[in-house]
């Protein structure tokens, strides 16, 4: 397998994101393109990332492979790619034991990545019913994690059929941001809903929100959260398990 990115920030932007919720995940480098789908180790936050074939400027991959990472190392060395480098990913032989990172810019860069073994069997994304679904700005998403976060360590997600809500309370006291009907991107409620969530998955989450001009929220009544990046490049997913509110 052998990929060539010109745009190294896709690449980093989205592993970033990803590493801080889960240590390790087998990368599917297949015809299609890279994929990698993992949850956390608490079972609690699940992602699917796809790097197409056609977001690379090169790609060949002769035969189906997974590549067992060690995310947060990869993360280390994706983050020395400076903001015009490009990034070459190749994984040599149908069982190849590491994985070369070549980064090209004004001088090339080469790592090496020692690969783990990928077991597990096979994750499969959940069917889900959402009552809600809106739109916002990537930049008023994490902006609102941010605020609520100096109440509480968890935020609750609501809607209506005017207003999209974000909120949370605590000993220090409450905070509530709003995004009316008009002001999103777009914006369906079927019935008034809301869910509860840990505002730390959250805010690792939202680092990814410089993939994609729209975040994309999908809600119900104590559900999973479904948050999605659809950006140009990469497609980035979460699926993230609520927290049951007390009485």
């Amino acid at each position: 397998m052998r990929a060539m990115l010109s745009d190294a920030k896709v690449l980093k932007l989205s592993i970033d994101a990803i590493s801080n919720m889960i240590d390790e995940a087998g990368i599917e480098a297949s015809g299609d393109g890279l994929r990698l789908r993992a949850m956390d180790p608490a079972h609690v936050a699940m992602v699917d990332f796809l790097l197409p074939a056609s977001s690379f400027d090169e790609y060949e991959c002769g035969s189906d492979v997974v590549l067992g990472v060690d995310l947060d190392r990869l993360n280390t060395i994706l983050k020395r790619a400076g903001t015009s480098d490009a990034v070459e990913l190749i994984a040599e032989g149908d069982e190849p034991s590491s994985l070369q990172i070549v980064l090209h810019g004004r001088a090339t860069r080469r790592f090496s990545l020692p690969l783990i073994a990928a077991g597990g069997e096979e994750l499969r994304v959940p069917e889900l019913s959402f009552l809600a679904e809106v739109e916002v700005d990537p930049k008023v998403l994490s902006e609102a994690i941010r605020d609520v976060e100096i109440a509480s360590e968890h935020v609750v997600l609501s809607c209506d059929s005017e207003t999209f809500r974000i909120s949370a309370k605590g000993e220090l006291g409450n905070v509530e941001v709003e995004v009316p009907r008009d002001e999103a991107m777009s914006f369906r409620c079927e019935q008034p809903c809301r869910s509860m969530f840990s505002i730390e998955y959250l805010r690792d989450m939202t680092k990814a929100g410089d993939l994609a001009e729209t975040a994309r929220l999908s809600i119900g009544n104590d559900i999973p959260l479904k948050l999605e990046y659809p950006g140009s490049l990469a497609n980035l997913s979460f699926l993230l398990a609520p927290r049951i509110e007390s009485e």
